[in-house]
């Protein structure tokens, strides 16, 4: 009788150990996929502005993918560089081509929808995790911001039509390694 009078006492810490049991039954056996880092291909040395170069339109369109990743690229970029001018230089971008965007966004989910059926989605939001956790581990995060800035200004200067053309440069312009991310890359 007094051991049930001295549990009784002690209702906090049995709804902690309720909660434990019940978490534990939620867990899977399975562990997490691995972070993706992005290892650089060359040592990245310190950019000169006379060193970069404007980003002229290929012949080619990039994929729907590629453009995608880029926008998500610069996506990260605005909230992790710490600047307000690229914060403010990213929204006008998603207003500026907002068409281009929803297009190839909308081209996207056809895609994995064609590609995975019902899952299509899932599947979308776990290669857009993917990106976003590359990008957010660039191994130089200095370079990243400061090409990003200048990815986005010259995103700003040309007209949607364009920035298929250029998205694949772009993209690795702001992160070498960035299209091992993009899975349609050649």
């Amino acid at each position: 009788m007094n051991r049930i009078k001295l549990l009784a006492a002690r209702p906090a810490q049995w709804t902690s150990v309720a909660m434990l049991v019940a978490l534990a039954g939620c867990s899977t056996n399975q562990a997490p996929p691995p972070p993706v880092a992005m290892a650089p291909t060359a040592p990245v040395k310190a950019i000169e502005p006379a060193a970069v170069t404007r980003l002229v339109p290929d012949n080619v369109a990039a994929s729907a993918e590629v453009v995608w990743a880029l926008r998500g690229g610069l996506n990260v970029a605005a909230l992790l560089c710490g600047s307000q001018a690229l914060r403010d230089d990213y929204n006008r971008i998603l207003k500026t081509h907002r068409n281009l965007l929803n297009e190839v966004y909308s081209t996207e989910q056809a895609r994995y929808r064609q590609q995975h059926g019902t899952a299509g989605q899932a599947r979308h939001d776990v290669a857009m995790t993917r990106l976003y956790n590359g990008f957010s581990s660039v191994p130089d995060r200095r370079r990243f911001c400061t090409q990003a800035s200048r990815v986005a200004d010259e995103l700003l200067a040309l007209p949607s039509a364009d920035v298929p053309r250029i998205a694949a440069r772009a993209l690795t312009a702001m992160e070498p390694g960035a299209m091992r991310l993009v899975s349609s890359a050649p």
